[in-house]
């Protein structure tokens, strides 16, 4: 409703000023300052109001269709009541663009500026409907770039900032890198203590990227620190991020963050890393994406999972997501804070190598690892570890595992001995050996495993069926009541508290 009234709101003004259109094609024409709509239709436009200072309640409108060459840099900030637009517009019918078009307004930086769109330490901005290139067209690495850059420095609290339906892609070469690659937003700077509150990243399609394709970072303080001072109200959400030299989504210094329904697709290309991690968060939650493709030639290689809970976190709870056909479903690291992990609910299918990581095999930092209710399938000739290695000796520890379906068409290990802080209670397990009380060493009889796919729409309440239990399957009602479980599996459906199933459905 809030993006509604949002649009409405930006639509009646843009209905306001259409009479005063003003083209400014002509070298002899200016718009006032009090002028609220801003039509960039020339590389001329284009390069006139780059880095202009534009008041509250501007709308910045690209014509669709239209190229433009070199940086775009937005200043100034709107208000609560007037907020900013920078978005693409039919320059022959006037209508301006505010819900997802193939035929954008695209901004080519060429390869030769660090961003091809770019933000600098302003609120109450809404960018919509661009499409950005940052590339000179070969493979190499081409420097610090990005697609879309926002970026506060000594700036108190920026806020209300939304990046929606834009399209990214083609930025930099074949590369890897954390700080560069789509869409990413950055606080800098030590003398004012900066963050951002209210910031949605929403609906974009991020490919071919060399780097990350959405992330953040921020200078002020780690999770220890005394100045850590994290982001409110920020979500990643229903994008697509597709081929990226590195990570697909890295969400840092922020509380009560939320990762959803992103559909992550052969991430980590150029380098390491698992597709979606959080570090630095306080409650982050990554639940409803889909991750597939993430993989290595090399099986000794870290990182190529698809998800991962990272350290300097606390809280972090990795639910109803779908993981199939990477390296391993998910990573959990050990090195410093990493405390209060919860995964559950998820179902991974057909990883290559196995199910779990454990990273930083020589540090102490994780604690309070409750992984539950997630359905674990791998079919023939696909992994078949539960504990993998990438090329080092990792102990599981710290974790308590509960109603598990561990599910392998051939014969499996664990891989490595779990410590003695691990626990292991009503799981399942097909063709591995049994943990722990109260397991079950049985088929689960699921209606049709394998059968996942890709492209899953996450919405949709009978998603991956062939998951369900059969009526006569050991895993029904089987499983150990769990405290602050989430009360719904992987489709939706109500669990009960009392002798609830085994696995994600």
């Amino acid at each position: 409703m809030k993006y509604l009234l949002l649009f409405s709101m930006v639509l009646t003004s843009f209905i306001a000023y259409s009479c005063e259109k003003v083209d400014v094609k002509d070298d002899e024409e200016t718009i006032p300052e009090e002028q609220t709509v801003y039509y960039i239709n020339s590389q001329e436009d284009f390069d006139k109001w780059s880095n202009h200072v534009f008041p509250a309640g501007s709308k910045v409108l690209f014509a669709a269709g239209k190229t433009f060459s070199g940086q775009f840099l937005l200043r100034g900030s709107g208000t609560e009541n007037t907020p900013n637009l920078a978005a693409a517009y039919n320059s022959e019918t006037g209508e301006l663009l505010t819900e997802w078009v193939d035929n954008k307004a695209l901004i080519e930086g060429k390869g030769k500026v660090n961003s091809a769109l770019k933000l600098s330490n302003g609120s109450f901005w809404e960018i919509n409907n661009i499409e950005v290139t940052n590339t000179d067209g070969t493979d190499n690495d081409q420097g610090d770039l990005r697609g879309i850059h926002v970026v506060a420095q000594n700036a108190g609290t920026i806020k209300n900032i939304t990046i929606k339906n834009c399209h990214v892609h083609h930025v930099n070469g074949k590369v890897g890198g954390k700080m560069r690659g789509g869409i990413h937003v950055h606080v800098l700077g030590n003398t004012v203590k900066t963050k951002f509150h209210n910031l949605l990243i929403e609906n974009n399609v991020v490919e071919n990227v060399g780097g990350v394709g959405i992330g953040n970072q921020s200078s002020w303080g780690g999770i220890t620190s005394s100045e850590y001072d994290p982001w409110t109200n920020f979500a990643i959400r229903g994008n697509r991020v597709e081929h990226t030299g590195r990570n697909g989504i890295i969400i840092r210094y922020s509380r009560d963050a939320v990762v959803e329904y992103n559909k992550l697709v052969a991430n980590s290309r150029y380098d390491s890393g698992h597709s979606v991690f959080n570090f630095n968060t306080i409650n982050c939650v990554v639940q409803y994406n889909e991750a597939y493709g993430n993989t290595s030639n090399d099986p000794d290689e870290i990182d190529h999972g698809g998800f991962d809970a990272d350290y300097n976190s606390r809280g972090t709870i990795i639910q109803y997501n779908y993981s199939h056909d990477n390296n391993w479903f998910c990573g959990i690291m050990r090195k410093a804070v990493n405390t209060d992990i919860t995964i559950r609910y998820n179902i991974s299918e057909n990883e290559l190598l196995g199910a779990f990581l454990y990273g930083f095999p020589t540090n102490k930092g994780v604690k309070d690892v409750k992984i539950y209710n997630n359905t674990l399938y791998f079919g023939k000739g696909k992994g078949n570890r539960v504990f993998v290695a990438a090329g080092k000796f990792r102990t599981p520890t710290e974790t308590e595992f509960r109603n598990n379906i561990f599910y392998f068409e051939d014969d499996a290990e664990w891989g490595f001995e779990p410590d003695g802080t691990c626990v292991f209670e009503n799981n399942l397990y097909y063709n591995v050996s049994s943990r722990g009380a109260n397991a079950v060493t049985a088929d689960p009889l699921f209606v049709d495993p394998g059968s996942g796919g890709s492209e899953i729409d996450m919405t949709d309440p009978d998603r991956l069926s062939g998951y369900k239990l059969a009526t006569d399957s050991p895993a029904l009602n089987t499983g150990l009541s769990i405290e602050n479980s989430g009360d719904k599996n992987f489709q939706g459906k109500q669990i009960s508290n009392d002798n609830p199933n085994i696995g994600a459905l």
